[in-house]
């Protein structure tokens, strides 16, 4: 899935806070602007180039994307600096080595999760990659309030404030009454279901 272009990456960061429950992990921002274009985080984006600018991150095919009555933003192609000694340190504090390298025993939670939505993710073809943010449940839901979708940063009740989380864990109802899902079989069944959508989109 690298290099990932700005608009994939924003949506995958998207999909890992709406679909954080599952994993039992909070989500980082638990609400986000609807937009033409998908979602996008200006924070995350911020703290992506300062990544560039400290070379742990390299970026290419830099464009002027339109974003309707949201004017323009610059988008690229962005890679992780393997060349870069300070990276795989980084890394592994951050959950992505071994278990006793990691700051946070947390971390290692968070990373097993992105590692299990990448891979549901990339299950996908890139079409259907590039608009599974835009057709998730919650994204499109009718329910958002001046184009914010908030699932769970001021919502009372998360559960309810949140259908993609709600969808992911349906699919049990599907199975047996001995069988059950694991968070990772609950991430391929919804990006699955993604898939689906973005075709009949």
């Amino acid at each position: 899935m690298t290099p990932l272009a700005s608009a994939r990456l924003h949506a995958f960061a998207y999909l890992s806070d709406v679909l954080s429950p599952v994993w039992d992990l909070p989500a980082f921002d638990g609400k986000i602007l609807k937009i033409d274009g998908g979602p996008h985080y200006p924070d995350l984006q911020e703290e992506l180039d300062h990544l560039v600018v400290l070379g742990l991150v390299e970026v290419s095919n830099l464009e002027y994307v339109g974003r309707g009555e949201n004017g323009a933003r610059l988008e690229g192609q962005y890679a992780l600096n393997f060349a870069s000694s300070f990276l795989a340190p980084l890394l592994a504090g951050l959950g992505a080595g071994k278990e006793d390298e990691a700051i946070d025993a947390d971390d290692r939670r968070v990373h097993n999760f992105m590692v299990e939505l990448a891979g549901a993710l990339a299950t996908l073809p890139n079409d259907e990659i590039d608009i599974a943010a835009s057709v998730d449940v919650t994204y499109r839901s009718v329910n958002s309030l001046n184009n914010i979708v908030d699932f769970a940063e001021w919502a009372e009740d998360t559960w309810q404030a949140n259908p993609s989380w709600q969808a992911s864990e349906r699919f049990e109802a599907f199975l047996p009454d001995d069988a059950e899902l694991s968070p990772g079989e609950k991430l391929y069944l919804y990006a699955t279901y993604l898939g689906r959508v973005a075709n009949a989109a």
